[in-house]
């Protein structure tokens, strides 16, 4: 006959023994599933550190990493970019321009160097002379504009002038140039040694030698 008692330890011990074989089973599962989701990431960061470790390699000697300590007195230059700003002259006409970038050329010397300057300047009521340069100089002190290069100034009448310097002395409305200019428009074609011109008259002078050629629909008109 069984003794109760005998079958009674036998259940309890297989379901000791299987609840100890599920436990292993259970963290081998979980592991599984770990790995699974690893496994493609860190093979991703590898697959990327070989793409770039060559192009890093190839190119550490061109990457350099240019510092230079600022000289004396740098720091505290004026510098202003993408501005706009007004000059005023002795008529109490106001003169815009725009600059790329206004540096001062030394600690207080009121003198600044423009990059890409552009101003529209009018001359009367109707009139204006729109000019722009590679670079300029303005002497805050005596209001003087120096333009250099490439100088282009056109004239709201319908004329083109180039040359590659140009003054324009703010205190006294007046404007000069001492380097060849040639020019083109309305009346026709001009080729001079430099040119002047006052705001209070209104009267442009070409400076000889010159060779004008005049339109002959502009005598007509």
């Amino acid at each position: 006959m069984l003794d109760p008692h005998q079958l009674d330890n036998y259940f309890n011990t297989t379901s000791q023994a299987t609840s100890k074989n599920k436990l292993p089973e259970s963290r081998y599962s979980r592991f599984v599933k770990l790995a699974k989701l690893a496994l493609p990431s860190i093979a991703a960061v590898l697959i990327a550190v070989l793409l770039i470790f060559p192009s890093l390699k190839d190119n550490s000697k061109d990457f350099r990493l240019d510092i230079t300590r600022p000289k004396k007195g740098e720091l505290e230059k004026l510098h202003i970019e993408n501005t706009v700003f007004y000059i005023t002259d002795k008529d109490n006409k106001v003169n815009n321009f725009v600059a790329l970038n206004i540096d001062e050329t030394s600690p207080g010397s009121k003198l600044v160097k423009l990059t890409k300057p552009e101003g529209l300047l009018p001359l009367d009521d109707n009139r204006w002379v729109n000019i722009k340069a590679p670079v300029g100089f303005f002497n805050q002190k005596i209001n003087l504009l120096e333009l250099q290069k490439d100088i282009e100034l056109f004239y709201s009448e319908g004329m083109n002038i180039t040359t590659s310097s140009a003054f324009f002395d703010f205190n006294k409305s007046y404007s000069y140039g001492k380097k060849p200019i040639i020019g083109q428009g309305f009346l026709g074609k001009i080729k001079a040694t430099g040119f002047n011109y006052s705001s209070s008259t209104h009267i442009l002078t070409f400076t000889g030698p010159a060779h004008i050629t005049i339109n002959e629909e502009s005598i007509t008109k």
